[in-house]
């Protein structure tokens, strides 16, 4: 299978501190992996730095032969903890917001998923569950 994510020598610091020291590692496509590890180990780091929220301080990140940007933001996703959405944002935002951010975002479909989930693009983020939140 081909390799849809290389670290090579990837290391990531935080002034003095060292979140990821020289990491060297490949991913094939069609594959699921799960992060383990203690709390401080690095897998968000990781993770933030596969989807360019954080750039590396050494080495380099591949995703599908491509440093993560514009074109890696069609095969890369990432849920973080804490909503960077504002809570004042109606669901007819975020269609708004991720169809200028994505070129291939499909806003039909989009509305379609939403109706079967039974949120309304009216809906303020504010007035939603954490998990109805994760699902829009």
């Amino acid at each position: 299978m081909p390799e849809l994510v290389t670290c090579k020598d990837l290391t990531k610091r935080f002034g003095n501190h060292t979140a990821l020291d020289h990491i060297n590692i490949s991913l094939d496509s069609g594959k699921i992996i799960g992060l383990l590890g203690p709390n401080g180990s690095g897998k968000t780091t990781l993770l933030k730095l596969l989807n360019g929220l954080l750039t590396p301080s050494e080495g380099e990140i591949c995703i599908d032969n491509n440093y993560p940007g514009i074109e890696t933001k069609k095969i890369v996703s990432y849920l973080p903890d804490k909503m960077y959405l504002g809570s004042w944002m109606r669901v007819s935002d975020l269609l708004t917001y991720y169809s200028d951010f994505f070129d291939d975002f499909d806003t039909s479909r989009a509305n379609a998923m939403l109706e079967s989930l039974k949120i309304s693009p009216k809906d303020r983020l504010k007035t939603m569950s954490k998990g109805t939140k994760e699902k829009v």
